[in-house]
């Protein structure tokens, strides 16, 4: 089983902060109004807390993901999430840039951590993909009408997983998304 002091302080600000670049993959790919971002955004970061609750005592996901050390790392946490889009010049440049930041974590795990942490780490980026979808719904008016998971938010979480499952990949553009009605 691996610790933080396995990794830099890079390592483990760059494996904090994929969570929070899937749920702004995710919420990128289907406006749902303030309310529906809030709650996307609450998901994301309700799941990464979840999984360190649910982890081993000790393990990676526990010590990274722990309430202590997202309090710790908050600062540091927001700086690498905005700086991983910041030169993005539209929303294509900036997915392509949050998939690419994403293979670097899951890389990072990858290569330091036991497989079972890998793995676990890989399926709490997806877990973490479907629960923002879930979060909300898109389409519809004020709260009427609408899905809970659109084609845009689907095809999302299969980049999600396409990505986690070879972080060796060459990252590519998202393809876009179906125009398919619901």
């Amino acid at each position: 089983m691996s610790t933080l002091a396995d990794f830099t302080q890079d390592e483990i600000e760059k494996m904090m902060a994929a969570p929070m670049l899937v749920s702004m993959y995710v919420m990128g790919t289907a406006v749902s109004g303030p309310i529906g971002l809030v709650r996307e955004m609450m998901a994301g970061v309700e799941t990464a807390m979840q999984s360190a609750k649910n982890a081993a005592p000790g393990s990676l996901l526990n010590a990274l993901f722990s309430e202590e050390n997202l309090k710790m790392q908050q600062d540091k946490l927001q700086q690498e999430t905005k700086a991983s889009t910041q030169d993005a010049q539209n929303m294509d440049a900036a997915k392509a840039s949050m998939l690419a930041q994403l293979k670097g974590a899951v890389g990072i795990v990858a290569a330091k951590a036991s497989p079972d942490e890998a793995e676990a780490y890989k399926q709490l980026m997806i877990q973490v993909a479907e629960n923002v979808a879930n979060a909300a719904k898109e389409g519809g008016f004020m709260g009427i009408g609408g899905v809970l998971v659109n084609d845009a938010e689907k095809q999302a979480i299969g980049d999600i997983t396409a990505a986690v499952s070879d972080p060796t990949l060459p990252t590519e553009a998202p393809s876009a998304p179906s125009s398919a009605p619901n």
